[in-house]
């Protein structure tokens, strides 16, 4: 790859010709010299080597956004501002890293300058400032010192001091650049984007030797060391694909989601809200804030995985997948026929997704996760079920996905047949999930055995009746 970046880490601005791809921690690390910025687990599960990282948002305006090094490839921060734990502390203790000390936050300190980050970034970002907020912001850290308790004290007191932030992005780092969080020429340079992105990927990728991906959460993880000679070609650089971070209603009303679209886009859209309400509360069963700050659904898709949790929305939903190849050639296929076998998808080795679409109609949805940690962890099962109601109060349609059950994600039709046009009561959700129970052929793994599993997913199939009609306090039927 000869390619040449810019961008500016701190308030320093590099030109680097880009001869392989490598890890952005590593260059930060090794090249950068700034070793605050901890190499832990690299497969973006610590924090350690959290950053902070600015750049166009979906919208168009700067956002910032706390992302794993790990997990980032250099030629990813071509355009972008990145901002280390040595930025931050260039004028001395900051009330974040204060807030951390005088609540015994911090013991061997590995993880500290990740979550220091996590926090500051969650006052840059202008997310609600209330303690759940907070603890969202630091999700993807851990800590194997503190027993979380102090870091709950230290987050809960930075939500009492800066509850007062205003909204718009310039204005809250002016307060926070007065009152001490950010170095004030940091906060001055980070108003704005660096410069444009100095080398696009062109449109004729016929000629491309190398991977597509999205955010690269999950191809770092597979490989955390790129080979020399590997080259990498993203979704968020190509201009030949169409509304690329965007989440629109096309001509014909239909919902079109870009190829570049993130777990954190989806859930923070109004139009996935209308189309579902209350969809944003599942965001916090999909692993951890910056994870979900670069993962994409394309990526999640494409990736294959028989317990994705996107996917397993997305097949609820009645995606179809918009893909074009080499020749200008597109062409639509239904989510539900795309995966063929384990790993094996319906997508040619030239294609590529250019978008996600899927109806505008609105729908009750529900999703449901089992997983060994309640949080940020791969599911044992996960199902997703969306309905439309009848004005007499029936079940008009009904969409039910699964993973965890078979190589692949499923659509469970036996159960959408059984509950079309029928009212929702225990009975109902008692016989459907007995369908689900004879499902899928889920095989016996570290996550559980296939029995364990079968029994989740009639017990998951309960859990969205009672989700999705809580008026009918089913579960005293269900659980009794």
């Amino acid at each position: 790859m000869d390619k040449t970046i810019r961008f500016r880490l701190n308030g320093t601005d590099f030109s680097i010709a880009l001869h392989e791809e490598s890890l952005a921690l590593d260059w930060i690390r090794n090249v950068a010299g700034l070793k605050g910025t901890k190499e832990g687990c690299r497969e973006g599960d610590c924090g350690a080597c959290l950053v902070m990282m600015g750049g166009p948002g979906a919208s168009g305006g700067m956002e910032w956004l706390a992302v794993t090094s790990c997990t980032l490839a250099l030629s990813e921060l071509d355009g972008r501002h990145i901002v280390t734990i040595e930025g931050l502390a260039s004028l001395g203790l900051t009330p974040v890293m204060e807030a951390m000390l005088d609540e015994g936050a911090s013991q061997c300190g590995f993880c500290s300058p990740g979550f220091v980050l996590a926090l500051t970034n969650f006052l840059v970002a202008g997310t609600k400032v209330d303690p759940v907020s907070a603890m969202v912001a630091v999700e993807g850290n851990l800590c194997r010192c503190t027993g979380y308790g102090s870091i709950r004290r230290a987050a809960e007191r930075l939500v009492k001091n800066f509850s007062d932030l205003p909204a718009g992005l310039d204005e809250r780092l002016d307060v926070l650049a007065a009152r001490k969080v950010l170095p004030p020429a940091l906060a001055a340079s980070m108003k704005s984007a660096v410069c444009p992105a100095s080398q696009s990927v062109p449109p004729e990728f016929s000629a491309r030797v190398g991977p597509y991906i999205g955010g690269g959460t999950d191809f770092f993880v597979r490989n955390p060391d790129p080979q020399p000679e590997l080259s990498l070609f993203y979704a968020d650089q190509d201009p030949g694909t169409r509304q690329i971070r965007k989440i629109r209603l096309d001509k014909t009303d239909m919902i079109e989601i870009g190829c570049s679209v993130t777990a954190t886009d989806f859930f923070e859209s109004s139009l996935m809200e209308e189309k579902a309400p209350g969809i944003s509360r599942f965001a916090q069963t999909v692993a951890s804030l910056p994870i979900r700050n670069r993962a994409t659904l394309a990526g999640n898709i494409a990736n294959a995985s028989p317990i994705a949790d996107m996917t397993a929305m997305l097949l609820a939903l009645g995606t179809t997948l918009v893909l074009g190849d080499a020749r200008g050639s597109v062409r639509e296929v239904p989510l539900d026929k795309f995966f063929i076998a384990y790993k094996k998808i319906d997508m040619g080795g030239d294609e590529r997704v250019i978008c996600l679409r899927l109806s505008s109609n609105p729908v009750r949805f529900s999703f449901e996760k089992v997983a060994k940690r309640a949080r940020l962890d791969i599911a044992s099962v996960n199902t997703a079920m969306a309905v439309t109601m009848s004005p007499d109060g029936s079940i008009a349609e009904a969409v039910f996905s699964a993973g965890g059950i078979a190589a692949t994600p499923l659509r469970l039709p036996a159960i959408e047949k059984l509950l079309a046009g029928k009212k929702p009561d225990a009975q109902l959700a008692r016989a459907a999930g007995k369908v689900a129970y004879d499902s899928g052929t889920p095989l016996s793994d570290v996550r559980g055995s296939a029995m364990y599993r079968k029994r989740l997913l009639e017990r998951l199939c309960w859990a969205h009746f009672m989700r999705l009609w809580p008026e009918l306090h089913l579960e005293e039927d269900l659980l009794s």
